[in-house]
């Protein structure tokens, strides 16, 4: 670029090592993304990412009482197995795919609608 400006940045130097091995195997570097996110704020007229503070609009109490009383308007209830099981997923203590596993395990055969075939 002949027509080019210095721009100085403080960040930490672990950071910036890090970062600059991983464009590195991107086969690009600090200085070009940098480039590319001047052109991205300049194009979008913002930030280009998201940036944002999580404030859960409910507390997991909550969610999890709303939860059961949706529920409950349907007629329909949960235990208290469930309720905790419910509460585990909400706090990250146990992924979508862990509680349908467990879920799916306590479920005999009959129950999902298979039959065993006389001998």
């Amino acid at each position: 670029m002949a027509n080019s400006s210095m721009l100085q940045v403080r960040t930490d130097p672990n950071d910036r090592e890090r970062a600059a091995e991983i464009l590195d195997s991107l086969g690009t570097n600090l200085s070009a993304v940098v480039n590319m996110l001047l052109k991205q704020i300049i194009i979008t007229e913002s930030i280009p990412f998201e940036v944002k503070m999580h404030h859960p609009a409910y507390s997991i109490e909550e969610s999890v009482q709303e939860t059961k009383t949706t529920l409950a308007m349907e007629g329909m209830s949960l235990t208290e197995e469930e309720t905790r099981m419910l509460t585990d997923y909400s706090e990250g203590k146990v992924t979508g795919d862990e509680l349908r596993k467990m879920i799916y395990s306590s479920i005999t055969p009959a129950d999902r609608g298979e039959v065993s075939e006389a001998v």
